[in-house]
């Protein structure tokens, strides 16, 4: 909540203070970015569980998680909107569980971008699935990570 406060103000200053060339407004699919919070807090906690009990069990995947993270950020199309990846490449950047996210909260509170119902349910899926596996293997391992450590 508290960063969709300071969200609001700077879309407000950029909006109605600071003039811009290009015009911007949010679309009808503003409505829909409460329903994206769940699904990146559960890929999010998922990947967390995943990657906890890897760390626990595998030491070097310390090291390793930067790494993994820092691809997982250039994989997902933030800076550069999916339109911009070529065609035969696009399907599988969509993969990326968060591109579609992205993608809407582009395409919500800027105009820009695309709309896909059908990635958002994938990305549902697969957030959905992560988290389910991850607190699975969490549950399964956390009376043996003692011994791990």
């Amino acid at each position: 909540m508290l960063q969709m406060v300071f969200f609001f103000i700077y879309f407000c200053i950029y909006k109605f203070i600071i003039p811009t060339e290009e015009y911007f407004t949010p679309t009808w699919v503003f409505f829909v970015l409460p329903l994206l919070i769940p699904v990146v807090a559960a890929l999010g906690l998922g990947l967390g569980l995943w990657m906890s009990v890897l760390t626990a069990r595998y030491r070097d995947f310390s090291h390793i998680t930067g790494f993994l993270a820092q691809a997982l950020m250039y994989a997902t199309p933030i800076i550069y909107p999916l339109s911009s990846i070529p065609d035969q490449y696009r399907y599988w950047a969509s993969l990326n569980p968060m591109a579609s996210v992205v993608e809407t909260f582009r395409y919500a509170l800027l105009g820009k971008g695309s709309f896909s119902p059908v990635l958002l349910l994938y990305a549902t899926a697969v957030s959905i699935f992560i988290l389910l596996s991850g607190m699975y293997l969490f549950k399964r391992t956390e009376k043996r990570v003692v011994d791990y450590l």
